[in-house]
């Protein structure tokens, strides 16, 4: 009896452990160099020419090409789990590019992605009226993240268990009885 509990009980801990695997292998993360961050590589991107770094951040634009797929990124903190964090301050928008073909309808600007990358120059490119040099990356290995946030598609009232009247429900996800709309208040 007892070796069946002890059994379960590992299994339960090997379960929980599971989930929280890194997106991105072991094998592509002993490629990455653990001395150079994004802040040096966007300094002097042709100084660590053929280097790779563990990137993350913000999809911003998805082209297709003939030769493969280019990512512009917004560089973001990476945290536990090598998923993109907050936008990094010293950080900035890189390109990673690859000559496969990433489906424009799957990677949708607004998600987040994780990427090693190994950093092949620098380029040049206007971004809202300024020139603006991205560093640019080929991709090794690539993850992307499904949206964390999921919204409720129903208002409070088309629940059709809810006791409440409809224009209250505390345990609708949208619910917040301390809302209020900050572009009702006037200053006088």
């Amino acid at each position: 009896m007892k070796s069946r509990l002890l059994l379960l009980a590992g299994l339960m801990v090997a379960l929980l452990f599971s989930g929280c695997a890194p997106v991105i292998s072991n094998e592509a993360k002993l490629a990455v160099d653990p001395l150079l961050d994004f802040s040096q590589d966007k300094q002097n991107p042709n100084a660590y020419l053929g280097k790779t770094l563990l990137l993350g951040g913000l999809l911003v634009d998805v082209r297709v090409h003939r030769e493969g797929t280019e990512l512009e990124i917004i560089q973001y903190t990476l945290g536990r789990w090598d998923r993109p964090l907050d936008p990094d301050p010293a950080g900035g928008r890189f390109l990673a590019r690859t000559e496969r073909f990433l489906d424009p309808e799957l990677f949708l600007p607004g998600l987040q992605v994780t990427l090693t990358g190994q950093v092949v120059g620098e380029e040049v490119r206007p971004l809202r009226g300024t020139d603006f040099p991205y560093p640019v990356f080929t991709i090794g290995e690539i993850h992307l993240w499904q949206s964390s946030t999921r919204s409720n598609p129903y208002p409070p009232y088309y629940y059709p268990t809810s006791p409440w009247p409809p224009y209250y429900d505390p345990f609708w996800p949208g619910y917040n009885p301390y809302w209020y709309d900050r572009s009702l208040l006037r200053r006088r």
